[in-house]
């Protein structure tokens, strides 16, 4: 199948794009990412068997918000629908290029639309009240134009069958976002943070790493390691967001918290694994950041690492399942000083067993499975 895997950013860190995109070329099919252009970036991409091709949007330097987002929809409905109208099939990353499949299937009505759900769409965090009921409303009328939905945790697609079912919704399949295995995070455990910060051997390290943003917890950590200054406990932030400058000020004052800058998607393991402890420290702020698991959870499990996350449902799951970490009792600063110091304080063997059986049992390759059978399927009909 020709197919274009549509994704509305400039494509630069958008690893589950590239996983989707390496599965089903690897399968045979003629697929190309579809994203939007960033000054600096090629026009266009050879990435092995499968490619990358950018397009330039006037509308992308205006303002967030309703009336802009029109705008840029309006021009991106003229440059990619048209552009993109005559393939096989069209694998949409979120809500908006879902809208933008269903106009080209409106031009096209043998094209195939794929909706790939990276979060729970209309219960995303920081959305106005506005926007989250547009995309209720659109996905209420446009979902049963789709081939098949796609999402990332069980609860997000046990959701999705119940808020749609009377709306038409077609077959619900997961693909969690579990990385690929990087043979460089095998082995004894990295000294990377060690070496870097000056952390003693007989030192602790949580890491929080990812976006340094509002509402995933970053703020009750940092606020959590006041307090923990001779306790052997450190924790090291790798990634960048629009908390910055709060991670840097911490940092500065507290000589127990270290930043690490953000790293190539393919060395993200062999970093992780430097690590005593990951944290996923989400706040259940809206549907979406209760219902996932994320990206983190999974990198922190196949490095080798243990985790200590918030009381998310399908989180605490997966711990459960392995035996691979702890649940914090209670979201607040002392909450996390405690959970850390008990973290500190377990035999980090007790978790082995279920580490090895995690690593054994996540994978990419049992999850692309999923989704090449799929197209296998669309294929065919």
């Amino acid at each position: 199948m020709r197919i274009a895997n549509v994704v509305l950013n400039d494509f630069t860190r958008d690893n589950r794009v590239l996983k989707v995109s390496e599965s089903l070329a690897g399968e045979g099919h003629d697929v190309t990412v579809v994203a939007l252009h960033k000054e600096g970036l090629p026009m266009e991409e050879k990435r092995g068997a499968w490619n990358v091709v950018r397009t330039r949007v006037a509308t992308a330097v205006l303002p967030r918000g309703t009336v802009f987002g029109v705008l840029k929809m309006a021009e991106l409905a003229l440059r990619v629908v048209w552009r993109w109208r005559t393939v096989d099939a069209w694998h949409c990353n979120d809500i908006e290029a879902f809208v933008l499949g269903w106009c080209a299937q409106r031009l096209n009505p043998r094209l195939k639309l794929v909706y790939d759900c990276h979060e729970f769409e209309a219960e995303r965090n920081a959305k106005p009240a506005i926007e989250r009921k547009m995309v209720g409303w659109l996905e209420r009328r446009m979902i049963r134009r789709a081939e098949a939905v796609i999402t990332v945790s069980p609860s997000i697609a046990a959701a999705y069958r119940e808020r749609y079912a009377r709306h038409g919704i077609p077959e619900v399949h997961l693909v969690r976002n579990i990385p690929e295995p990087n043979p460089a995070a095998d082995g004894e455990p990295s000294d990377r943070f060690r070496t870097r910060f000056g952390i003693p051997q007989d030192g602790f390290i949580a890491l929080y790493q990812g976006a340094f943003t509002h509402n995933r917890g970053l703020e009750t950590a940092l606020a959590a390691m006041r307090g923990l200054e001779d306790s052997g406990i450190h924790l090291v932030l790798m990634g960048y967001g629009p908390l910055q400058s709060l991670v840097d000020a911490t940092a500065e004052a507290l000589p127990h918290v270290h930043v690490h800058p953000a790293v190539a998607y393919e060395d993200v393991l062999e970093h992780t694994r430097s690590a005593d402890v990951g944290l996923v420290s989400v706040k259940p702020t809206c549907l979406s950041y209760l219902y996932c698991l994320p990206n983190k959870l999974f990198e922190y499990l196949l490095a080798g690492v243990p985790v200590l996350a918030n009381d998310l449902p399908d989180c605490r799951a997966l711990i459960e399942e392995f035996h691979v970490g702890q649940v914090v009792e209670a979201d607040t600063a002392e909450g996390w000083r405690k959970a850390l110091r008990n973290m500190r304080q377990k035999n980090g063997a007790q978790f082995g067993t279920g580490l090895t059986r995690a690593a054994q049992s996540l994978s990419w390759q049992a999850e692309s499975n999923v989704l090449c059978r799929l197209y296998t399927r669309t294929a065919k009909g």
